[in-house]
């Protein structure tokens, strides 16, 4: 079986939602549904928007987590805890906090709304690994699991060029599991 590389099972930049920092979740959102319309049938959907910088270069990405995180309506996000827990306040005092203020939620329609105006560089997640275009399939399986990423920005010298996904790396290692020769039986 001929050997796949990085370059042979990623999407280009331009196969994949792409929108510059200064945009909102809402033309990000936008952007996700207009890429999705181009994929092939074989191929899953987008999970993540790629946010450039205005240089046009990958900055971070717009995730369905870092999405879903804009949504939190609690007074106290989970981060702030952390970092409140740290000036020595007890877990039960913590607690006390997150129940006091677990009444003051917005509907759905409030959270949504605000979301769709925030800059999706004030919600991206940044870009920290990375994996060259020439890569064999076998060293990108090794490096998703080892940093348990949902995909990876693909370079070529050093320039974004795409990004590979782990849907896409799954699907071509199960048609090989599948046309492996069959356990005997004893």
């Amino acid at each position: 079986m001929e050997e796949k590389h990085v370059k042979d099972l990623m999407l280009s930049l331009e196969e994949y939602a792409t929108v510059s920092a200064d945009s909102t979740i809402r033309e990000a959102l936008i952007a996700l549904k207009e890429a999705q319309l181009g994929l092939d049938d074989d191929r899953h959907h987008h999970r993540a928007v790629l946010v450039l910088d205005g240089d046009g270069k990958v900055a971070g990405k717009l995730t369905h987590w870092a999405i879903m995180r804009r949504l939190e309506p609690t007074f106290l996000k989970t981060r702030d805890l952390v970092r409140i827990s740290q000036a020595g306040l007890t877990q039960e005092f913590l607690e006390s906090l997150e129940t006091q203020f677990a009444g003051f939620t917005d509907t759905m329609a409030l959270m949504c709304a605000e979301a769709a105006k925030t800059k999706a560089s004030d919600a991206m997640v940044p870009v920290n690994e990375s994996i060259e275009e020439e890569a064999s399939l076998a060293d990108e399986v090794h490096e998703m699991v080892i940093h348990h990423v949902q995909s990876m920005v693909v370079k070529r010298d050093d320039e974004v060029v795409g990004i590979l996904r782990l849907s896409d790396v799954f699907q071509e290692v199960a048609r090989r599991i599948r046309s492996a020769p069959a356990a005997k039986s004893s």
